[in-house]
């Protein structure tokens, strides 16, 4: 129940509507890979915070990949090529605790909220 407040608010974060400043030197590039991160470290804390943040930063990266320009299947290939990297990688990330996953996830989708924002204020 706890930790489905965390996979609300990472989805809040990625899709929040509150005005940000200091975009200017946000790029697409730099948001996918605030994205990328979001999913890896979310694949990382999945032993402390249960499997739900982890889907829901997966969710989070696929929508903001579709609003960068990819399409539906675009954005689930590129997430999923994400995951088989993390997966496939012969040294394994270290477990995290839960309170320094809360903290890592919550900054990263923060991240890629503000860059998301930025670049669509540009368009």
């Amino acid at each position: 129940m706890r930790f489905s407040v965390l996979g609300t608010v990472l989805m809040a974060a990625i899709l929040s509507a509150c005005t940000t400043t200091g975009g200017s030197s946000v790029s697409k590039s730099g948001v996918i890979a605030d994205a990328k991160n979001l999913v890896t470290v979310s694949y990382q804390c999945q032993d402390a915070l249960g499997r739900e943040p982890h889907y829901s930063a997966i969710e989070s990266s696929e929508t903001v990949l579709k609003g960068l320009g990819k399409s539906a299947d675009e954005a689930d290939s590129t997430v999923r090529g994400w995951l088989r990297a993390v997966i496939a990688s012969p040294k394994q990330p270290a477990d995290l605790d839960a309170k320094t996953c809360k903290d890592r996830l919550l900054t990263l989708a923060e991240k890629v909220r503000v860059g998301y924002e930025a670049l669509s204020k540009r368009r």
